[in-house]
């Protein structure tokens, strides 16, 4: 049966009349090509590519039982069937794969040699000289791998992270490369259609992301070894700092104390520095893959050294950042979205030194290279050397098109950084006099839904501070109101999931067009607060009176609602399909801004609106809901839709900062940043 989709079948069945195919993954059994053969295999089922494990290995012959019991329960048993079956397990070479199958794409997770890489390249161009192949290398660039060899504009690099299985995000070196133009528009259309995030990156020596993971491990070894810190104390700075766990993610998998120390020893390549050398502590854990650092959990670092793991820490990671913004290794928005997407950073290194500004964090830097007496600073520390520009679009991007203005949007969650950058972006936008009008949406390239609302751990601080959290609220609302303020018309472009204060922010723009299919809603009653940026009044006055009552319910259940009901109430303009949406929405904003389209009505004024308690008492999870906190919310709704506007959103704020204050936030956010359904002390039901 011919592929239907054509960005897979430029790849498997280019030409109609031939057989369809397959993807072949070389070294199943290790830990990335096992991992991508499952992901692979999954997704390529229903498209009808066949996969191909193979390794030389007898454990290839036990690979469709592993992988069964590593996809455990999330799909069905027939599910699972299907996708087994689509894949043919080979014990051997490239010789034993059976000739009939022809090869479209080979992702190689080989042992790290030269002398075993490129005689394999050699054979499969000899076999199928059309495949595209592509490494899962550690370290090696395109031109130590494919450079010479035939073939190797159709060749390159795909670097995965952690868990191998479901990460489906991908570091691919596109500049500097052996890989064609041709090619990687080819690969960007594939991994697009698998639902995957390609990262650019310069084709060097050490991936973006694992310099900077590597390099934390380096420092926090280094500190291990400098002071009678444990390597649990140590991580319990770095995850309060940083929202990860240097020691123990190295604990979890076998020969990551090796590859980190390798990439410092690539990057001591690039440039001889101190920076990157290693400590003797370390060897015994880079030359056994299973042996584990000492750890026991709990451990807290001592209150008068968590200062100096801090610093030591911040100033090895704005180092390494800085020398590879200053060399154009990734951009600052690449950089800072792999902190956070592959890494699990709570906040990424470029967005850590945009929000303390850059002399704050150049002195961090400096006394960190004069204190741990690095060599060569100004060549591997270069933060000097970086502007304001340099930083200026991590979260926020902008650009012009036509009379329309496009604000871009490359994070899921709302931070205090995304926030600036944000204000800053209107700001330009509102100042063009080329510009009639403005759209939000997601870019998607590093964000493909309008959002998820704000980030839980910007509520950390100021659970039970009423002042600090009614300054949150307010600042985070000034900018967001200016959207609705505006004189030029602001267009929310709407798909994936809309959730939140992410939600609230598309009801501060003049209209809402959305794909079909795109998911709403204000889940703040799970997270234990009130939505406080608008959440409480501004759907009700975008929309027709008879919606009132549904609002009102979802608002104090937290349930979510399709665009296409929201449609129905008038608060969304226009449904699109999900392709049509970039055209789309800029057609409506410059048609509203040209009095070709009326601008949809808002409710200024005041007005009754319904507000029943006898809802349901749990969130979609039949998690049960707080009583203080839902009572909270019925009233504010009620209150303030019956004031004037502005009068009704600054009560919001301070009901908003009043939930703040509440045992529900405080069991709710917490519940949240751990990923576990909340347990409320004052249950509904």
């Amino acid at each position: 049966m011919p592929i239907t989709d054509p960005s897979v079948r430029a790849i498997f069945q280019p030409d109609d009349s031939e057989p369809v195919k397959a993807l072949l993954v070389a070294g199943a059994c290790g830990n990335v090509g096992f991992g991508k053969l499952g992901q692979f295999g999954r997704l390529l089922a229903k498209h009808g590519v066949p996969v191909v494990a193979l390794d030389l290995s007898d454990e290839v012959l036990g690979v469709k039982e592993k992988l069964r019991e590593a996809f455990g329960g999330r799909f069905t048993v027939e599910q699972v069937d299907a996708i087994l079956a689509n894949i043919t397990v080979v014990q051997g070479t490239l010789a034993d794969v059976p000739a009939e199958l022809a090869l479209g794409f080979v992702f190689e997770a080989i042992p790290e040699r030269l002398d075993i890489k490129q005689p394999f390249y050699r054979s499969i161009r000899a076999r199928d000289p059309e495949a595209y192949v592509f490494s899962a290398t550690s370290g090696l660039t395109t031109k130590h791998l494919f450079e010479g060899l035939p073939g190797a504009e159709r060749s390159g690099v795909m670097h995965p992270f952690f868990p191998h299985l479901t990460n489906k995000l991908w570091e691919v070196p596109t500049r500097g490369c052996t890989t064609s133009k041709d090619t990687l528009k080819v690969i960007r259309k594939f991994l697009g259609k698998l639902g995957m995030n390609l990262l650019e990156t310069a084709d060097v020596p050490a991936f973006a992301a694992d310099r900077i993971f590597c390099g934390m491990m380096l420092e926090a070894v280094r500190i291990h070894a400098t002071t009678d810190l444990a390597p649990a104390q140590i991580d319990d700075v770095c995850r309060r700092l940083l929202g990860t766990s240097p020691f123990f993610v190295h604990n979890l998998i076998p020969g990551a104390n090796y590859l980190s120390a390798h990439c410092m020893q690539l990057l001591g390549e690039e440039v001889d520095s101190t920076l990157y050398e290693i400590p003797d502590a370390w060897t015994p854990y880079t030359k056994d893959p299973h042996k584990k650092w000492p750890y026991e959990r709990g451990q807290k670092c001592p209150a008068d050294q968590v200062a100096m793991v801090e610093q030591r820490m911040l100033g090895m990671l704005f180092s390494l950042t800085a020398y590879m913004l200053e060399h154009k290794v990734a951009g600052a928005d690449a950089l800072n979205f792999l902190g956070e997407n592959a890494l699990a950073f709570r906040v990424g290194t470029p967005a850590m030194i945009a929000e303390r500004g850059l002399a704050a964090s150049t002195e961090i830097v400096e006394a960190f290279v004069r204190d741990q007496s690095i060599t060569k600073a100004d060549q591997v520390a270069p933060i000097a050397k970086l502007s304001d520009d340099d930083l200026r679009e991590i979260y926020v991007g902008t650009s012009v098109h036509g009379d329309v203005g496009l604000i871009s949007i490359k994070r899921r969650t709302i931070n205090h950084q995304l926030i600036a950058e944000l204000d800053a972006a209107y700001e330009r936008l509102a100042a063009d006099d080329a510009v009639a009008a403005m759209v939000v949406a997601p870019d998607g390239r590093l964000c493909r839904e309008f959002g998820h609302g704000a980030d839980p751990s910007c509520f950390v601080p100021v659970l039970g501070k009423h002042d600090r959290a009614l300054e949150l609220i307010q600042g985070w609302k000034r900018t967001l109101l200016k959207f609705k303020t505006s004189s030029k018309p602001t267009v929310a472009a709407l798909v994936g999931r809309v959730l939140g204060g992410s939600n609230e922010f598309a009801s501060c723009c003049h209209a809402r067009i959305a794909g079909a299919g795109t998911v709403l809603g204000q889940p703040e009653p799970t997270v234990g607060v009130l939505p406080g940026l608008g959440g409480c009044h501004q759907i009700h006055r975008a929309s027709k009176p008879e919606s009132h009552a549904r609002i009102s319910e979802l608002l104090l259940t937290g349930h979510s609602f399709k665009a296409e009901e929201a449609a129905d109430w008038g608060y969304v303009t226009k449904i699109v399909p999900i392709p049509d949406l970039p055209r789309e929405s800029m057609a409506l904003a410059s048609a509203i801004a040209a009095g070709e389209t009326e601008r949809p009505a808002f409710r200024d004024g005041p007005a009754e609106v319904p507000v029943s308690r006898d809802v349901n008492p749990c969130n979609e999870a039949g998690v049960p809901l707080d009583a203080e906190l839902r009572e909270l919310i019925a009233t504010t709704v009620s209150e303030i839709n019956a004031l004037p506007f502005a009068e009704g959103s600054a009560i919001e704020e301070q009901r908003a900062a009043d939930s703040l204050t509440m045992s529900s936030s405080a069991v709710g956010v917490k519940a949240m940043l751990r990923g576990k359904p909340p347990k409320f002390e004052n249950p509904l039901g």
